[in-house]
């Protein structure tokens, strides 16, 4: 990999909040960031509310941490 691939790489990617640790993400759109909330509970909240909108399970709450230490 030269330096523009990894420079564009890293502009693809969402700027995450420590102050939120909880982030919804759209599985069916290459894990495209929808919030990110501050805690468990209202992003699952919102989670649930998205997937019955949408009829089936597309969305999924993650940490900001485990993403980080995994990029």
């Amino acid at each position: 990999m030269n330096f523009s691939t990894l420079f564009d790489n890293a502009l693809k990617r969402p700027i995450l909040d420590a102050d939120r640790p909880y982030i919804i993400i759209d599985k069916l759109n290459n894990n495209k960031v929808i919030k990110q909330y501050k805690s468990f509970k209202l992003a699952h909240k919102v989670k649930n509310r998205l997937d019955n909108e949408y009829g089936s399970y597309r969305y999924s709450v993650r940490s900001v941490s485990t993403i980080q230490d995994y990029s």
